[in-house]
């Protein structure tokens, strides 16, 4: 086959988000937007739009991406439902979404606290009926919206109803999605010395992964050794479930509760029982070794057809960004990496990663506590940290020589946050759904901006050097740099040309919607303590708990809560009605809301912030001018600091060491 026949090879990497999935999700549905018109003015006007072709090979995700692989898998192959975008928004994009079961899934769906009084992450029909909880959060919320994403409509149209497979997709599209094994896989490496076999080490691996073939959903055959080889679930993508209600069929249901496994934040998030089998080990192909089969070492008696069932947990806690997987998928036989040249690259690997904040960097005094407290805290986030911890894969993504590996990450010109949904971890999305709805056309509109100006390749290279175009033409998908032509790989052209704009402000919310969130979140904690202490066996273990939780600990807990989301709202200028009009200012107000230090000298909220301490001291000085009541400023212990009006110390919390709060 002519090298320009051959398809461009994608794979596509969706890192772990929580409630950023609803920017990799707002990724996706562009994605297969410009798809979709790429490939209608093939037909409807050939001449006028290049008429190479690409292949999405394999999809893999770690948590929420592993959902949005999921969910887009199905979607996609009912065809595309297109939205129309709210006239408010401007901009000539006619289009809100074009995967509309993908924005309820992750825009309209899924809040903490409904204002349209639905089942929600707060609601108790979890636990109801005297069952134990088994997570701080309802996730049945999830499993309901999955179940309900997955049923095609009655009137879906596309590959799930008969029709020929996708043009952009592999016949057989693979989906990898990581899984944190609560019980774990054996292994056993012997070593040899001279003739004999020495037992050797064993190891227990907690890093897992499921493998989901949707046969049937494209056009493309041509699969590499490793896909041919790797053990793996066939779902005919003809099966896939259309309307109604109830149960789905089983497979399906599998398939979706997989996708909630991967994404089962631990604690947060109920973790989820995966029921697979030996076999699907014993020939699990490992693309980091070389593809070579490793068997586990499970009991001598276990053979390949015996159940093997698991809890499992958040995938992105071990592997958040699962690139290897469709990495390996698109390497040609007999490679051991893809080609990385402009002007030979023939595939590449996509690599979504909605979270481009990184984990916060220690201050002194922190790094210097080593107290137990300290230590056991920092332990999970560290080793999830090291665990997470790529470097060629992001240096390589980066690199502006390297045409085989590329990232989308949230781009927002001008703005020190870039996604409205980063806050508290990744968990403040839920709090509001325009928090979503923002972070969903923010990936729109970058992956538009990435396909157009960022995934090119040299315009000699044999993929995309035929193309045949008039010189008008030619000019919508070129770029020239330094001189140098380079052409789109995905063409964007038609309806998915028109930019894609943003809502024209910032989303915030106002007290009136915290305060409904934290009364749910009280009213949750309530119901949900109680149970948990009821599973202690004994009497008076209980009524000792019971005591504590409502005299001391209940209190302390929510009062964190209250003063963790205030401050992460005002740091990121979330919080509509605040004094707060520039980024330093924003920073400063938070420490002041820090639920660990109700008064802070100016040296602690410096060193909190990266501010100088005179900048620090003029910003509050501008605060306490522009909104009367808002800030307290004076002695504690003869130390001077500042806090917010409302949380001012009394003269005994002032001059009475044991009452005195905490100040840093």
């Amino acid at each position: 086959m002519p090298e320009a026949a051959k398809p461009f090879e994608i794979g596509i990497a969706m890192a772990g988000a929580i409630s950023a999935g609803a920017y990799s999700a707002g990724v996706t549905d562009f994605l297969f937007q410009a798809l979709e018109e790429w490939e209608r003015l093939k037909k409807e006007k050939p001449g006028t739009v290049p008429e190479h072709s690409v292949c999405i090979r394999a999809i893999s995700g770690a948590s929420a991406g592993s959902i949005t692989a999921a969910l887009a898998g199905v979607a996609i192959a009912g065809g595309l439902r297109k939205i129309a975008q709210d006239p408010k928004v401007g901009g000539d994009q006619p289009y809100k979404c074009v995967m509309p079961a993908l924005y309820k899934a992750w825009v309209e769906l899924p809040d903490m606290a409904s204002p349209q009084k639905r089942d929600d992450l707060l609601s108790t029909n979890d636990i109801e009926g005297g069952r134990p909880p088994n997570a701080i959060l309802n996730a049945k919320v999830l499993q309901d919206l999955t179940a309900t994403a997955l049923r095609l409509p009655d009137d879906a149209d596309g590959p799930a109803t008969g029709k020929a497979g996708l043009p952009y997709l592999a016949e057989r599209l693979h989906l990898y999605l990581t899984l944190s094994n609560m019980r774990g896989v054996p292994y056993e490496v012997n070593f040899a010395a001279g003739n004999r076999t020495i037992t050797g080490h064993y190891m227990m691996s907690h890093g897992d992964r499921a493998h989901y073939i949707l046969d049937g959903i494209g056009a493309h055959g041509g699969e590499n050794a490793f896909l041919r080889d790797d053990t793996g679930k066939v779902l005919p993508i003809a099966s896939a479930p259309r309307g109604g209600t109830g149960s789905l069929p089983a497979e399906w249901e599998a398939y979706g509760l997989t996708a909630l496994a991967s994404a089962a934040f631990p604690v947060g998030l109920a973790a989820r029982s995966i029921d697979t089998d030996v076999a699907a080990y014993d020939g699990r192909l490992w693309p980091n070794l070389a593809m070579k089969k490793v068997k586990p070492n499970f009991p001598g008696d276990w053979k390949p057809d015996r159940k093997f069932a698991f809890m499992s947990l958040d995938g992105g806690m071990i592997d958040n960004e699962p690139f290897e997987f469709v990495h390996q998928a698109i390497v040609p036989d007999g490679r051991d990496s893809n080609l990385k040249d402009a002007d030979t690259v023939s595939g590449a690997v996509i690599m979504v990663d909605p979270f481009p904040e990184g984990p916060v960097f220690p201050n002194d005094a922190v790094a210097a506590d080593g107290s137990l407290l300290k230590v056991v805290g920092s332990v999970f986030p560290m080793l999830k940290n090291q665990a997470r911890f790529k470097p060629e894969e992001l240096i390589n993504a980066l690199d502006p020589t390297w045409y085989s590996r590329w990232l989308i990450a949230p781009r927002r010109s001008g703005e020190k946050f870039t996604i409205a949904t980063g806050l508290l971890g990744g968990f403040g999305g839920f709090l509001d759904e325009s928090f979503r709805a923002f972070d969903y056309q923010l990936g729109r509109r970058n992956c538009q901006k990435f396909l157009s100006e960022v995934l090119l390749v040299r315009a000699d290279n044999p993929m995309v050097a035929n193309w045949t175009l008039s010189p008008q033409d030619l000019t919508k998908f070129e770029r020239t740099d330094r001189g140098v032509q380079y052409r789109q790989i995905i063409p964007v052209a038609g309806d998915a040309a028109k930019e894609v704009v943003l809502p024209q402000k910032w989303p915030q919310i106002g007290e009136n919607r915290v305060a409904e969130i934290e009364t749910r979140i009280r009213q949750r904690a309530n119901y949900v303590v109680p149970k948990l202490i009821a599973l202690k066996g004994h009497p008076f273990i209980r009524l000792l708990l019971n005591l504590v939780w409502l005299v001391t600990v209940r209190r302390r807990l929510l009062d964190f809560v209250h003063w963790s989301i205030r401050s992460d709202l005002v740091r990121r200028d979330q919080l509509a009605g605040g004094p707060v009009q520039l980024a330093d200012e924003c920073a400063v107000l938070a420490e002041l809301y820090s639920p660990s230090y109700p008064c802070r000298t100016v040296r602690g909220i410096g060193i909190a912030t990266g501010l100088a301490e005179d900048a620090v001291a003029k910003i509050l000085n501008v605060l306490q001018g522009r909104k009367a009541n808002l800030l307290w400023s004076g002695a504690v212990e003869g130390k001077p600091c500042w806090a917010l009006a409302e949380r001012a110390p009394n003269w005994l919390k002032r001059h009475v060491g044991l009452l005195a709060p905490a100040v840093d």
